[in-house]
This record gives structure tokens, sequence and C-alpha cells, in this order.
């Protein structure tokens, strides 16, 4: 074949579509790789993240229970020590009025039952949102291993998907388990 005033033979046509095809499936191989390792090294940093955010929300809420199981305590000591005295009979309502009110320290304690349940809320939720992001990166990660051509690459390469194991309780596996949640007890 002629072209031009050059010669092109259907070897060099040949061996030209060999390279170009050749150099595709490379790049398109090393991108399925190195978005692979990407998923992976992501979910590993969230997981560990998970660790500490877990210690973390465990920590926080338990010092802040200590603190308004004291606060209550302390409440309760001090309405032992006002009511010891009222035992005058009849009049002790009015006696009792007309004596300091614990009223603001029942308002301290009530604040900081507040604070409490705010903080468990709060923590759970920031957890919530660290066990959703695990579980996209472990979708994402799935696609792309099992999804074409990626599924083809991973031949070769034999990537394992990521392994992640949701943080639940005992109740929830038993619910999940049998599909029924029959517990309409609040506490």
């Amino acid at each position: 074949m002629k072209v031009g005033n050059f010669n092109i033979s259907g070897k060099v046509i040949t061996i030209g579509l060999v390279v170009v095809l050749g150099l595709f499936f490379f790049s398109s191989f090393v991108s399925f790789s190195n978005g692979e390792v990407d998923l992976r090294a992501t979910f590993n940093k969230h997981y560990t993240d998970r660790t500490a955010a877990f210690d973390k929300m465990w920590k926080t809420l338990s010092q802040k229970g200590q603190i308004a199981v004291r606060n209550d305590s302390s409440f309760q000591n001090i309405v032992k020590i006002q009511m010891s005295g009222q035992k005058d009979g009849e009049q002790v309502v009015m006696k009792w009025i007309q004596q300091s009110n614990p009223t603001a320290t029942f308002t301290e304690v009530s604040k900081m039952y507040q604070d409490l349940s705010r903080a468990i809320e709060s923590e759970r939720t920031s957890f919530l949102e660290r066990e959703t992001t695990l579980s996209s990166i472990q979708m994402e990660h799935f696609k792309l291993l099992n999804k074409f051509p990626g599924s083809f690459y991973n031949i070769f390469m034999g990537r394992k998907p990521i392994e992640f194991k949701p943080i639940t309780s005992d109740r929830t596996d038993d619910v999940i388990r049998t599909g029924k949640d029959n517990n309409v007890e609040v506490f």
C-alpha cells in the first residue's frame, strides 16, 4: 500500500494497532490498580479513625455521666439537709417555701442531664456518620472489583474485597437475624 511518498505495509499497521491497544489496556489496568489502592487506603484511614472516635465517644459520655450523677447526689444531699429540720407538723410546707429554696440547684442538675442527653445524641450521630462513610467506601470498592473492566483486571490481580463489620449491639443483631423488633420499652 502506498500513501503519498511512503509505503506502509500491513505489518506496520498491525504493529501500530497492537501498540495503541496495548497502551490503552495498560493505562486502564494501572488506573484500576491505583483506584483500588486509593479506596483501600481511604477505608483503612477511616477504619483507624473509627477506633479513636469510638474511644472518645465512650469516654466523653462516661465522664459527663459521672459529673451529672455527682451533681445529682449533691443536690439530693442539699435537699436532705434542708428537709431534716422540717418536722414541725402542719406548717412544714410554708416553712420550707420561706427558707432557702433548692430550685436553682435543681435547675443546674437538670441542665447537666440535658447536656448529657445532647452529648449522647451528638456523639452517636457522629459515630453513625463514620460507620456510614466506611460502608460507602466498602460499596465503592466492591463495585470497582466487580464491574467490568475491573472484574476482568482483578482476575490477574486477585485483590480481595474490603471486609467491614459495623459496630452494633446484641439487640440489633437479634432484630436483624430474626427480622422482628418486639421491644417497645423506652428504658
